[in-house]
């Protein structure tokens, strides 16, 4: 028996992520020398648990093309270990803005809209999967808040490139295999993606899709942006003192 979305069990699995994550978040901000470190732990230890899910459903004779480290946010798998290691330079910073502004909300409506609700949510691949996407969000927002990472208007081109590019050998496989990465065939089922499906229809929903996804980096972009100023606006007052 699995769990309901937004019931109980839901709430308090997401209150205890905000938790830890807010704790690893000022720890990484507090303490400098160990920030390099810590980014290399949470970004090495998504691909690990990957390796960890596919033996365990290996063993369980479960494996198959549904599992595949293709998902939208499976793309941190390879890009946050780059992120972590690079030193600031263009490369990291367009790749870190990937990540700041597609993974991010990503990994945000994940965690609100599950596709694991089958699974009990204390279940090994419930945890496994919220641990997972815990790590995901960790790692962006200690980017943006150190100021690491700075994503702005004028380069968010590049992200939305990278996303559609990445986006088109899924879809294709997707339709050759009748898999469902990305959610690019169908919505799951009670997520705001329904209503899109319902509103277009099957001929129309990739393509409301992707507008939905340049919407969604957009206000993304528009939020880091508001927050970072609302941020410098004390630091401002105080040189003018």
């Amino acid at each position: 028996m699995g769990f309901q979305l937004f019931g109980k069990e839901h709430i308090a699995m997401l209150t205890v992520i905000a938790v830890l994550t807010a704790i690893v978040v000022v720890i990484y901000v507090r303490h400098e020398k160990i920030r390099h470190r810590l980014l290399l732990v949470i970004a090495f230890l998504l691909p690990i648990m990957e390796v960890v899910k596919i033996i365990l459903l290996t063993s369980w004779g479960q494996m198959g093309l549904g599992f595949l480290p293709l998902h939208l946010c499976s793309l941190a798998i390879y890009l946050y270990p780059p992120v972590a290691i690079m030193k600031p330079g263009k490369v990291r910073n367009v790749i870190g803005g990937f990540c700041c502004t597609v993974l991010l909300p990503a990994t945000i409506a994940a965690l609100l809209f599950p596709d694991w609700t089958m699974y009990p949510i204390t279940g090994i691949m419930s945890l496994l999967s919220f641990a997972w996407h815990t790590l995901q969000l960790m790692l962006p927002l200690c980017l943006l808040i150190t100021g690491e990472i700075r994503p702005v208007f004028r380069d968010l081109w590049k992200s939305i490139l990278m996303l559609f590019v990445f986006a088109i050998p899924i879809y294709l496989f997707d339709r050759i295999t009748a898999y469902n990465y990305w959610f690019l065939l169908q919505p799951v089922p009670g997520t705001p993606l329904e209503a899109l499906y319902q509103t277009f229809g099957e001929k129309g929903y990739v393509a409301a899709l992707a507008g939905l996804a340049v919407a969604v980096i957009c206000a993304t972009q528009g939020v880091i942006s508001v927050v970072r100023n609302l941020s410098l606006e004390p630091r401002r007052h105080q040189k003018n003192l």
